[in-house]
């Protein structure tokens, strides 16, 4: 029987000051993936401004184990949401459809689960129980997004510049996804956007790392989207550039960890974390989206779960997909520096594993083995049609 377990800490159960020293950067989310691999565990692990989450194939009775790998210790346990077997797996699904966003459906966490997916089968030595139970969880959660109507822009950043929108000047500092999404939203302020490299934002070209004290000392509304692991300045520095302010400034942190810490307010600061801005939303679930969701997930659980003759056949046909392709990357992975033309490569690359895929149901049709209706059947999967 498959067991499955997750243990989430997510907004609004567990507030920003305990998620951030479990969350994980881009860069240290793949050194997480490997302290867990080189533990002998197969973990996912997705993190954001607004959850941690952490599953694995197996019983909670594996979580200090997993716990200290990722940390040094567990004592985060009695802070975490367990959930296990189906009901981790439906909280995946909501997670990947944006029903667990504080503005509900938003696209930017399935792009952010994807990733870490990719992460997860980067580390993994093999594509087992779990990628298929990830991965069929973005089915479902991109699924249901069909009954939740225009996507909502932006995310969180779309939320803070609203928050500023007042602003005649706005500073934002980081140069990332977030960064662009509120530079975007924000169409009638002057926008300034500070980055550690030059370069344009969302059209806007962005001023020297440099400046980012005087910014704090001047504008009246600042955007921060840069974790606190990326520290903006020293604290000294910080609270000159406040003290310097003539003006009140409104500082929205969508840093995760936080680039700001709440104790910097003053009668100059107004402050805004990731769990303000989220508070402020209140999108209502659509109750379509929650039953169709809920109807799918169902039925992929029952997929992964049963141990029946269709369920063999699945995972075998996309265990033989997936070796088709690691081996072809491999076979073509050295012909790529160097190459003239590198779409040719890829294209030819695309095409030897479509064949290699296609191979066995075109040599069935080819033989007529299985009478008209067994050709009839491997043409309606595959969505023929000749008439």
């Amino acid at each position: 029987m498959l067991r499955l377990t997750g243990l989430s800490y997510a907004h609004p159960a567990v507030a920003a000051d305990h998620r951030a020293p479990l969350s994980f950067g881009d860069g240290s989310h793949l050194r997480a993936q490997g302290r867990v691999v080189a533990s002998g565990h197969q973990v996912f692990l997705l993190s954001t401004c607004l959850r941690v989450e952490i599953v694995w194939v197996g019983g909670p009775e594996r979580a200090p184990d997993v716990l200290t790998s990722l940390y040094g210790d567990h004592s985060m346990s009695d802070l975490a949401v367990t959930r296990t077997d189906r009901e981790v797996f439906l909280h995946l699904c909501r997670v990947a459809a944006g029903l667990e966003s504080p503005l509900v459906g938003e696209t930017e966490v399935l792009s952010q689960f994807r990733r870490a997916v990719a992460v997860f089968n980067q580390s993994s030595d093999r594509r087992g129980e779990l990628t298929r139970i990830l991965e069929s969880a973005i089915g479902v959660g991109r699924m249901t997004r069909r009954f939740l109507g225009p996507a909502p822009h932006g995310s969180l950043a779309s939320v803070a510049a609203d928050a500023v929108a007042s602003a005649e000047r706005v500073a934002i500092i980081g140069g990332g996804a977030m960064a662009r999404a509120a530079a975007q939203h924000l169409t009638d302020a002057e926008v300034s956007v500070f980055t550690r490299r030059p370069g344009v934002i969302a059209g806007n070209s962005s001023f020297p790392w440099d400046e980012v004290p005087e910014a704090l000392a001047t504008y009246p509304a600042v955007i921060s989207t840069v974790p606190g692991g990326q520290s903006v300045f020293t604290e000294p520095a910080i609270l000159d550039a406040f003290a310097r302010r003539s003006e009140p400034l409104q500082l929205v942190d969508l840093g995760m960890p936080p680039a700001f810490s709440r104790p910097v307010e003053t009668d100059r600061v107004s402050y805004l974390g990731v769990d303000d801005l989220a508070n402020s939303v209140g999108d209502l679930l659509p109750v379509d989206a929650e039953h169709a969701l809920i109807s799918e997930a169902d039925l992929a659980w029952r997929r992964l779960t049963t141990p029946d003759r269709v369920g063999s056949i699945i995972n075998a046909m996309v265990d033989q997909a997936e070796r088709a392709v690691d081996e072809e990357v491999r076979r073509f992975a050295n012909r790529l520096p160097g190459a003239e033309d590198p779409e040719a490569v890829l294209q030819q690359l695309a095409h030897t594993v479509a064949r290699r895929i296609l191979h066995p149901p075109i040599s069935f049709v080819g033989s007529k083995a299985g009478g008209p209706e067994a050709i009839e059947a491997v043409a309606e999967a595959f969505g023929v049609d000749d008439a």
